[in-house]
């Protein structure tokens, strides 16, 4: 058996998506090729334990219980991580940083060094670009506050994020499409997730990239 877990924020839960998001999307293509006509039975599982608003913290702090409790001893593992965007912004102040870049550094490196030590592939999924018109300052819908992303502060954790997955050898999914791009053709109404086809797009890439560990 192939276990996949998906540690991640609002995008890999699926935000901005009308038909669920990129990690639903390849649910169901694992459960197909287990579930339909002359498949291959029984073979994936796929648990989404994505959750909004959610920082490097958070993942820090619940996936340890979350793979001891799911975790099954005969199956290859594979975690895909999307987490720390949320670490970019400011809150309710425009220089009210969550993280700056060296604390993101650190909090980024020692979570995926564990969850390296947990399952036996780890996979890093990037992401792509804010409306800022949108998003600087962006209501949040969860807590009543404001909350401030800009393009060009992700860029700067973007490249501490290759660094890091570099370091720890670890694949990274790279969305790979401009700015115009992404806005014109991916990006959800709010300026800040990925439309349905926004997470076509980077099921897509994630597949890709997860195909050969499916083997």
């Amino acid at each position: 058996m192939i276990q996949v877990f998906v540690f991640g924020s609002s995008s890999s839960y699926g935000v901005g998506g009308t038909d669920g998001g990129w990690a639903d999307m390849l649910k169901r293509e694992l459960h197909k090729r287990s579930y339909a006509d002359a498949g291959e039975g029984e073979r994936y599982e796929v648990f989404n334990f994505a959750k909004s608003g959610a920082k490097i913290s958070f993942v820090q702090g619940t996936f340890k219980d979350q793979l001891r409790n799911y975790k099954r001893s005969n199956a290859k593992t594979i975690a895909l991580v999307a987490i720390g965007g949320n670490n970019t912004k400011a809150e309710n102040e425009p220089d009210n940083f969550v993280s700056t870049p060296e604390e993101y550094e650190a909090e980024l490196t020692t979570l995926l060094q564990d969850i390296q030590r947990s399952v036996d592939q780890v996979v890093f999924i990037g992401s792509g670009y804010v409306d800022e018109a949108k998003t600087n300052p962006k209501h949040n819908p969860l807590t009543g506050g404001k909350s401030y992303f800009t393009n060009e502060r992700r860029a700067i954790f973007e490249e501490k994020l290759k660094e890091i997955c570099e370091k720890l050898h670890i694949p990274l999914v790279s969305l790979d499409v401009s700015e115009t791009e992404w806005k014109s053709n991916y990006l959800y109404v709010d300026g800040l997730h990925p439309n349905s086809e926004g997470h076509a797009f980077i099921f897509g890439k994630v597949l890709a990239v997860v195909e050969p560990f499916l083997n």
